[in-house]
């Protein structure tokens, strides 16, 4: 599949002349972050229909190419162009049509690339902001009737998105359509073909990465405050639903606000992920020193640093398979800590107990790990998520975030090996809940329940 871009509208500021769609959200101007979702996605063949070829345009079209995808800019007079270029190297008849002036999240792109026909992405439920300046729309039975600014009687908004065929696009060409207000000109074709109208508030979908059910956001960006709006939200849409006491409560508000001023800089979630794992391997080098309590403070700043690599790529819309080995690095220096600080106690004390506790921390908490991601491939729901028992357990079962605090206390109080203790009391408990949990859905799904 391929798709079309349309960079139509200057800023509101007279002084600027710049194309709307090289504002700058979360350090990437859309166009690029636009580039970025559509890679994600599988979509490379990508066409920017515009008004001007600027050099800055031109700047990101040839930094989009080093991403591997298949760049073109075409004139707003080329839409003959545009189709010739859309109907080559393809068997697909359908492809994306994206104003270039709106922002939305991957998962917009998602659902409708799922509905597979021809169909204008909607919003019955928009607030008044995001949908500032965009196109209402008249449909029943899920076919559109009217699309207009101006419409006496509507239902839903327009979202900037559509799934377009190349016969609606040459409808469109022989009205000499406005590239501004391409949507309105669908209401002299809608006689000829047919056009769904997929509404977003009936198509939100459970996301299993964030934990709960999501809608995707969107706005179209008419001002400074319409980015600062679209930023705000992409920076909390990033929020996982279902953490532990720790992370709710400490950790979400700073890696929040963190987030909010970080994805402005160049650093990708890659370089944040190597970061921490830099830091995370020192702390694993300053226990097998004896350094206990600078790497146990040390441990808290790593735990902050673990969510923003996640919430970074979301927030920038920056998404890559590589990404994904995070989680493995996390299980690597999770259980170096232990190791290290473990062995850090035998020299100090000269008992094998440390050691013997590690041992059995290491054995129980991969237990656990392997337990939720067994659940998660055969359920598709992760187990912390799955009941509103499971979801009250997250908050309180034996991970990280609680095991960094039993080894904080236990330096403090100088009784180390009593950090151990509990936190292999507490893994003892989250591996007996996990698998009785995941035991009791699994046969419920068995039996049909």
């Amino acid at each position: 599949m391929k798709a079309i871009i349309i960079s139509a509208g200057k800023r509101l500021e007279s002084k600027d002349t710049r194309p709307k769609i090289l504002l700058k959200l979360c350090g990437f101007s859309l166009l690029k972050r636009d580039f970025y979702l559509l890679r994600t996605v599988g979509i490379r063949d990508v066409i920017v229909l515009g008004e001007s070829y600027t050099p800055e345009i031109e700047k990101e079209i040839k930094n989009g190419r080093k991403l591997g995808m298949r760049l073109d800019f075409v004139r707003k007079e080329g839409w003959s162009q545009a189709l010739f270029s859309l109907s080559q190297g393809t068997e697909s008849d359908l492809f994306l049509l994206i104003d270039g002036d709106c922002v939305f999240e991957i998962s917009l792109l998602r659902i409708l690339l799922d509905f597979k026909k021809v169909a204008l992405c909607c919003d019955s439920q928009s607030d008044e902001n995001s949908g500032g300046g965009s196109p209402g729309i008249l449909s029943e039975d899920g076919q559109i009737q009217r699309v207009g600014k101006n419409l006496k009687s509507w239902n839903k908004i327009y979202t900037g998105v559509a799934l377009c065929n190349r016969r609606i696009l040459s409808l469109l060409e022989d009205q000499g359509v406005n590239l501004t207000d391409w949507p309105v000109s669908l209401n002299r074709v809608l006689s000829q073909q047919d056009v769904s109208c997929l509404d977003l508030s009936e198509a939100a979908s459970y996301d299993s990465e964030l934990r709960r059910k999501v809608k995707p956001f969107w706005g179209r960006i008419n001002s400074a405050q319409d980015l600062k709006e679209a930023k705000k939200r992409l920076v909390t849409g990033t929020q996982k639903r279902t953490l532990d006491a720790m992370a709710w409560y400490v950790h979400r508000p700073i890696e929040n606000r963190i987030t909010y001023y970080l994805s402005e800089l160049p650093l990708t979630p890659n370089q944040l992920t190597i970061f921490t794992n830099i830091l995370a391997f020192f702390i694993t080098f300053l226990f097998f020193k004896g350094n206990l309590l600078i790497a146990s403070l040390l441990i808290f700043v790593v735990n902050i640093m673990d969510g923003l690599d996640g919430k970074q790529a979301r927030a920038k819309g920056l998404f890559t398979h590589i990404g994904n080995l995070e989680h493995s690095l996390d299980t690597l220096y999770e259980q170096s800590w232990y190791i290290a600080f473990s062995w850090a106690i035998f020299t100090i004390s000269r008992s094998l107990v440390p050691l013997q506790l590690c041992l059995a921390i290491i054995l129980f908490d991969s237990f656990n790990r392997h337990c939720s991601m067994q659940f998660r491939a055969i359920m598709k729901v992760p187990l912390a998520d799955y009941s509103p028992l499971d979801r009250a357990f997250r908050r309180f079962d034996g991970r990280r975030n609680i095991y960094t605090v039993y080894i904080l206390v236990g330096i403090l109080i100088g009784q180390p090996i009593y950090s151990l203790l509990a936190m292999l009391i507490h893994a003892m408990v989250t591996g007996l809940v996990y698998f009785l949990s995941s035991a009791r859905h699994m046969h419920a799904a068995d039996m049909g329940r």
